[in-house]
């Protein structure tokens, strides 16, 4: 549940109700993560960076700008939603690497 997930992933669904429809088999969902946002108000915030597999480098964000970057990734994703909506096809992503698996 995130901001930089919804759009990619609301495509990504469409295309396998589609291909669904179609009767062929959906293609496998290649979303890349760049890290995780909290924002504490306007004025605090955290943003902890990560590789295209969602696994955490040892840098992040604070304070006041990764509140402002948290503000501008929540407006980015409702502006490419809407243009998704407006111009259907438009909507592009990173794509992922190759993830590991866990053992557990």
């Amino acid at each position: 549940m995130s901001c930089q997930a919804a759009q990619p992933l609301g495509a990504q669904a469409a295309e396998t109700v589609l291909s669904r429809i179609a009767g062929t088999e959906p293609a496998v969902i290649n979303q890349a993560f760049t890290g995780s946002g909290v924002s504490l108000g306007r004025r605090a915030g955290i943003r902890q960076l990560s590789r295209k597999d969602d696994t955490a480098v040892n840098l992040h964000i604070t304070g006041r700008m990764a509140a402002a970057i948290k503000e501008a990734t929540r407006e980015l994703g409702v502006s490419r939603i809407r243009r998704e909506a407006r111009k259907p096809g438009s909507s592009f992503w990173l794509k992922g690497g190759p993830r590991t698996t866990s053992r557990v």
